[in-house]
């Protein structure tokens, strides 16, 4: 059984803040804190003398990604965030989406299908290089596969989705939409920002090509991290978007005639990498495992519970999903003038945020009842409830 205080110790935010706000950043853990803090000790006293011993810890952590998500370890390439691994992703599929089949063909240009309610992490990195992008408008504040396929188009390649939408809360099913992806002989891009850490992900299992997420968020890793999953059927020397030093089979070489390519995701990584944001995620990513996946996505799935029943009680109308496979850790309260709200919460360190039709609360795993209860006793007050 897991001691959720012990747990709530691990973040020491939650001494001054009720912190109901892993949506928009997440506190990081003192298990990842302390990874990063591990690499400037060591750099501070030994300078760049571990260089060998950090490149081995990197490894160790790209190991410990491609097991969480049931990737394989050349699968994974570390990025700074979303829109940087989503980036890498659109050029990885710029010829795909030029004319078919990895530029073979001149046939008319691909079209990326997605979400109306996307972050535009997911989308402004394809409208930038001129992609065409349909959207599909939710139906209740989610998408089923029949709304999907309703939208489906012959020109459509690319079907991108995040596994939670940021502004409602809502859970796609994975595994049914990359189902979905592969009897239409779509490519199936993922951002899991919104979920990666507290709710599973099987990459082969859900047929996904791509997936990327930033550490910021429930991953509680901080801020300049990032992770990229590339299908190992699209890593292919020719297909890779750009290069440095680091990209090459023998970086020790340094070679300038000699571009040999490393064939796996870590090509991405051309320069130097950021050890000390990688050593958190993997600090975070342990902290995670030692609690159980299981037991964390049913810990938040029972607290976003738990504020939908007390909110419910201020009889106030809520944008949350009734079936658990489609919950997550996001509601959203439909209140006038949300903004102000928040501000006169963060007076009394409640931190939540405005955020689509009204405001934004979320909870992880360094949550407990007693957050809850001093977060709607407030909002109460606040609502003249």
């Amino acid at each position: 059984m897991v001691d959720w205080n012990k747990v709530r110790e691990e973040f020491p935010v939650c001494k001054k803040y009720i912190y109901l706000n892993p949506a928009g950043g997440s506190p990081v853990s003192l298990s990842a804190a302390n990874e990063g803090k591990r690499f400037y000790d060591e750099m501070l006293e030994f300078g760049d003398i571990y260089w060998e011993k950090w490149l081995e810890r990197t490894d160790k952590v790209r190991k410990e990604l491609a097991s969480f998500i049931g990737a394989d370890r050349e699968e994974i390439g570390f990025t700074t965030n979303t829109s940087h691994g989503m980036n890498l992703v659109a050029q990885f599929l710029k010829n795909i989406s030029e004319g078919g089949g990895r530029g073979e063909g001149k046939e008319k240009a691909a079209t990326v299908l997605t979400m109306r309610d996307e972050f535009p992490s997911t989308t402004f990195p394809w409208i930038n290089q001129k992609t065409e992008i349909k959207f599909i408008e939710p139906e209740n504040y989610g998408y089923t596969i029949e709304n999907i396929k309703k939208t489906l188009t012959p020109d459509i390649k690319i079907l991108i989705a995040s596994y939670v939408q940021y502004c409602t809360g809502f859970r796609q099913d994975l595994e049914e939409l990359g189902n979905f992806c592969k009897e239409n002989n779509l490519i199936f891009v993922v951002n899991a920002t919104q979920a990666l850490g507290i709710f599973p992900v099987d990459v082969k299992k859900c047929n996904i090509d791509f997936l990327v997420f930033t550490g910021l968020k429930w991953a509680t890793a901080g801020y300049g991290i990032g992770g990229l999953f590339v299908n190992k059927k699209w890593l292919a020397p020719d297909n890779f978007p750009f290069a440095g030093w680091r990209s090459v089979k023998t970086p020790g070489k340094m070679d300038n005639l000699d571009l040999e390519l490393k064939n796996e995701a870590s090509v991405i990584e051309s320069g130097c990498p950021h050890f000390p944001n990688i050593f958190a995620l993997g600090g975070a990513l342990n902290l995670f495992n030692n609690i159980g996946a299981e037991n964390v996505t049913n810990r938040v799935l029972y607290l976003n519970r738990l504020i939908e029943e007390k909110l419910r009680q201020l009889g106030i109308e809520l944008i949350v999903q009734k079936d658990d496979k489609h919950r997550s850790g996001i509601l959203i309260a439909k209140i006038p003038n949300p903004k102000l709200v928040v501000e006169e919460l963060f007076k009394k360190n409640i931190f939540v945020s405005a955020r689509g039709e009204g405001m934004r609360v979320s909870a992880s795993i360094f949550n407990n009842e007693e957050d809850v209860a001093a977060f709607i006793k407030e909002l109460a007050i606040i609502l003249n409830h």
